[in-house]
């Protein structure tokens, strides 16, 4: 067993934080904290992501607010596909990661559970929270690993594409322009 570890990103394009801390158990890994923001209202949420083993996505949690609104998620997957708060995902049949999209935790998921090699890439299509319109979508997305601790990232509906700097357990260190470990 790998003992619990935390991580604590800085937010680069706007204030903000993220405290994380990722954590073995029996039934697999979880990915849990707390990310606090200022854009585009000041931000708190919660989050909690359970994988399995090989660290596909069983199930994901975010909880808090956004200024005035009250957010709370419950996406799971299950024998007939995803849901969310108990209503089924169009168009998620089969994806494997959940990616929340205000925190570069949820890239460990797909690192760890890709596992390329140096010079080997992959496309893969995440369940993705937009935090614009706060509803879950397929994102596809390609990752090149290019070094030890590096990784091309791409996200061809965004035409998004950065270099992730990660440590020998497959943490974001540096997401450029986005977020940064204190």
């Amino acid at each position: 067993m790998h003992d619990p570890f935390s991580i604590w990103w800085d937010r680069l394009d706007i204030s903000g934080t993220d405290a994380c801390r990722i954590s073995q158990h029996v039934e697999g890994w979880t990915l849990e904290g707390t990310a606090i923001f200022a854009a585009p209202e000041t931000s708190c949420l919660h989050y909690r992501l359970d994988c399995a083993p090989d660290w596909t996505t069983t199930q994901a949690t975010v909880s808090g607010w956004v200024g005035r609104l009250d957010k709370g998620l419950h996406i799971q997957r299950g024998p007939q596909g995803w849901t969310c708060n108990g209503a089924p995902v169009a168009g998620a049949s089969g994806l494997l990661d959940v990616d929340l999209g205000f925190t570069p935790a949820s890239n460990t998921n797909a690192i760890r559970r890709l596992d390329l090699r140096i010079g080997d890439s992959a496309e893969t299509t995440a369940l993705w929270l937009d935090t614009e319109d706060w509803t879950l979508k397929p994102l596809h997305q390609i990752y090149t690993r290019t070094g030890q601790n590096s990784y091309d990232y791409a996200s061809p509906l965004h035409g998004y594409r950065a270099t992730l700097i990660t440590d020998d357990f497959g943490v974001v260190q540096t997401y450029p322009d986005l977020w940064q470990v204190r």
